[in-house]
């Protein structure tokens, strides 16, 4: 008998058009400071400037000059993305994009396998609500992050795979393109605090989501990484270090500078019952937080082949391609390190 197939529609995570239309941006929140100084928060349907243009093109002259053939979906955002994460520096282009395209080459980084699914029931991240400028708000929970329980490769495919889902149903081009991402530390020292976890996920996000995060919140953190968090903040960069902020818990309140009371959890001030279940992911702003579509297909996923709707995996033979074009990249990186 033919298995039956599933959709997994998450349309229900969209914003209402409303809130979406009371959006607007200054120009200093699209882009800040100037050449290889720049900033951007807003890459879709906003003009870039002449640098970037000028940088655009010396990657794309990088692309050509390996014979790279970038996916047929690419943008001029994905462009301006690699140049950013690249420093724009022509000698980290390739590099970046190599790591770039080995990413998207991987299936399991855009499906709910089984192994995905578990990790995402577990509460290791989700979300819970979005800010006063509609950015959605996901979680990590850093006391049940444990590598000995998913390994790094399921950490950077299930992470990839829920990044995916909140950045294509809860971002909209030119309006809400960034998310807020609060950490909980759980008061975890430094013997036990997972900064390889860590680690995976940053890495996860610099290059394949790029410009996504707006703020990140360390929340109840311990003394010895109270202690070290001040050491680092004393040398780290600046404009990186404006976009963190560690609180403990009697400090929860400056959180709703950016949130409202009623879009947090109870847990870190809010007004809102802390989540008990975390797949699939929650709108709090509909009644019930889901549709009855989504919670027939996610119970019906124990025997049925999944689906994703419009965000099919690329083909046996285009991930041979890719695959192909990372080895000859990979090649030519080797022969220009021996010129």
């Amino acid at each position: 008998m033919q298995q039956q197939q599933v959709v997994l529609n998450f349309d229900y995570l969209r914003p209402a058009q409303n809130l979406i239309d009371a959006i607007v941006h200054d120009a200093q929140y699209i882009k800040r400071k100037e050449r290889s100084k720049s900033q951007r928060r807003i890459w879709e349907n906003v003009p870039y400037d002449a640098y970037e243009k000028e940088k655009m093109g010396d990657f794309m002259k990088i692309v050509t000059k390996n014979k790279v053939v970038l996916p047929q979906n690419w943008t001029d955002s994905d462009t301006l993305k690699m140049v950013y994460c690249g420093k724009f520096k022509d000698k980290n282009y390739l590099k970046v994009l190599q790591s770039h395209l080995a990413w998207r080459a991987i299936p399991n980084n855009f499906q709910p396998t089984d192994i995905n699914i578990a990790f995402l029931q577990k509460g290791i991240v989700y979300t819970h609500g979005r800010d006063k400028q509609q950015r959605p708000i996901i979680i990590m929970n850093l006391e049940l992050v444990n590598l000995k329980q998913f390994s790094e490769e399921v950490y950077i495919n299930a992470l990839s795979y829920y990044f995916g889902i909140i950045k294509k149903y809860c971002f909209v081009p030119g309006k809400i393109e960034n998310w807020v991402f609060i950490m909980d530390t759980k008061k975890l020292g430094l013997s036990k605090f997972p900064f390889k976890a860590i680690q995976i996920a940053t890495k996860t996000m610099q290059v394949n989501f790029c410009g996504c995060l707006d703020k990140l919140y360390l929340l109840n953190p311990s003394s010895s990484l109270s202690f070290s968090w001040k050491m680092v903040s004393a040398v780290a960069d600046a404009d990186t270090m404006e976009k963190v902020q560690m609180l403990k818990p009697n400090e929860y309140n400056k959180i709703q500078d950016r949130i409202a009371s009623n879009q947090l959890e109870e847990q870190f001030g809010g007004t809102s019952p802390n989540l008990t279940k975390f797949w699939p992911p929650i709108n709090i702003a509909i009644p019930g937080g889901y549709t009855e579509e989504i919670l027939k297909a996610v119970e019906s996923m124990q025997t049925a082949e999944i689906v994703i709707q419009k965000e099919v995996p690329a083909s046996e033979e285009d991930e041979m391609k890719l695959q192909e074009q990372i080895s000859k990249m990979q090649i030519k990186k080797d022969d220009d390190d021996d010129d």
